[in-house]
């Protein structure tokens, strides 16, 4: 399994919200959305959620997983 940083996402890939402490969003597990910045320095990734919503993530506090893109498993 590769180990996720900051440096290995880039802008265009679809996530999923596993988790976030942020009580300002309505934002639930399993949530979907597109990166469309990130701020290395500060550790946001920034996204365009599928609700409407944009809300960044911050890097090493907030969980979320990189959905694949099809054709990049041997099973697609």
């Amino acid at each position: 399994m590769k180990i996720l940083t900051i440096n290995n996402i880039k802008i265009g890939d679809k996530i999923e919200l596993i988790e976030t402490d942020d009580t300002w969003t309505n934002l639930k597990k399993g949530a979907k959305g597109t990166i469309y910045k990130i701020e290395k320095d500060q550790d946001l990734i920034w996204v365009n959620w599928e609700t409407g919503e944009k809300l960044a993530l911050i890097f090493g506090v907030d969980k979320f997983k990189v959905i694949p893109k099809k054709g990049n498993s041997k099973n697609d």
